[in-house]
């Protein structure tokens, strides 16, 4: 089966916009390229309902039940502290690592066009 190439031109490109949804289609022939790129899709959920009172009653039939801790366990938090700039009295150890994180920064790479300096 051969196809058949289509060129879009300067003269044709709002036609092409407005077939293809970035402008709204403004003849029959606009109207059926953009149906065919999108057509109607039908929602498969049929007979699907939500008892809302049972999720509430807390009686909802369920096939997984996820549960869920009232505190977090420190082993988790460890990795997402953070310290802020005014952070106030910061451990030495924090202080110096900021340090040679910022020095080590200036040293190996003075900059890029990304972050300002060139």
């Amino acid at each position: 089966m051969a196809q058949s190439k289509i060129h879009i031109t300067p003269d044709n490109m709002s036609e092409w916009l407005a077939s293809t949804g970035f402008l709204f289609p403004r003849n029959e022939l606009e109207l059926a390229r953009f149906d065919r790129l999108y057509p109607v899709e039908e929602e498969g959920i049929g007979g699907f309902q939500v008892d809302c009172q049972a999720i509430l009653d807390g009686t909802a039939k369920t096939s997984k039940r996820i549960t869920l801790a009232r505190e977090a366990k420190e082993g988790d938090i460890i990795p997402l502290r953070m310290v802020a700039r005014k952070g106030g009295n910061l451990p030495k150890h924090i202080l110096d690592k900021i340090k040679k994180n910022q020095d080590g920064r200036s040293k190996d790479n003075p900059g890029s066009p990304e972050e300002g300096t060139e």
